[in-house]
């Protein structure tokens, strides 16, 4: 015959092995939304330092005086030895 303390042990058995499952399964979707995540920062990232290169790009371009030039004179600037006419 079997003992009642053995019914116990296995019902302890059975909900510890169901929450050591269910605990697993949180786990698994934590890692699945963890790496999810870490894509979105990389990405993320990747965009900044793709906008900081554009940024020292034109930091570069700002220092150059034909590139000031340039600029100066598409806002209608001329030199002071320079005639403005218009079209």
């Amino acid at each position: 015959m079997e003992r009642p303390v053995y019914r116990l042990l296995r019902l302890v058995f059975a909900l510890g092995l169901a929450h050591a499952l269910f605990l697993l399964g949180q786990e698994a979707v934590r890692a699945h939304q963890l790496a999810k995540e870490r894509e979105r920062l990389e990405e993320a990232v990747h965009q900044a330092e793709a906008r900081v290169a554009r940024l020292r790009a034109e930091v570069e371009a700002a220092q150059d005086p034909a590139h000031l030039e340039a600029l100066a004179r598409r806002l209608g600037m001329v030199r002071p030895e320079e005639i403005l006419k218009r079209r």
